[in-house]
């Protein structure tokens, strides 16, 4: 009768780990990413975001692998998804040098990014183009009073939300 037991206790765990895993969620191979990225599911599909914030993470379709287009103005914008020095690559995601001399994460060799506007679940950068700058005559000490002007010519590289 212990042995029954302890069978049908090995069979509802193997059913509870294995069900979920089913069609829910991304593949196994998904689930190795740094430390600072969490990936979370929105509008049925899967996306990565910043980690403890949960900003959404962007890459920039103008950027060439292994390089990030993204200047000093741009990162004020787009500010870079940095890596430590402690860190290391991990699955699909790499560190690629800035010519600033930081260390910014890359997602199969995309360098990768944040949108100043965002907030969690509000992911306001999507589609937005190459134009996209700081406008300095709106440019303040207060962040929040900062405006986002756009120029949007057709057929430039776009900024997308990094899905695996």
């Amino acid at each position: 009768m212990r042995t029954f037991f302890i069978i049908l206790a090995a069979c509802l765990i193997s059913a509870l780990i294995v069900k979920p895993s089913v069609g829910k969620g991304p593949s196994t191979g998904l689930m190795e990413y740094p430390g600072v990225v969490a990936l979370s599911q929105e509008s049925g599909k899967w996306i990565y975001k910043s980690f403890p914030r949960f900003l959404p993470l962007y890459v920039f379709e103008g950027d060439p692998p292994g390089q990030s287009r993204c200047d000093h103005v741009c990162i004020s914008v787009w500010p870079i998804l940095e890596a430590t020095d402690q860190d290391t690559p991990k699955g699909s995601w790499t560190i690629i040098a800035r010519d600033d001399g930081r260390r910014q994460w890359a997602y199969k060799n995309h360098p990768v990014y944040t949108f100043y506007e965002d907030s969690p679940g509000d992911a306001k950068g999507v589609g937005k183009e190459e134009g996209w700058y700081l406008d300095p005559s709106q440019v303040s000490t207060d962040v929040a009073a900062t405006k986002v002007v756009a120029t949007k010519p057709s057929g430039k590289p776009t900024w997308q939300l990094l899905e695996p």
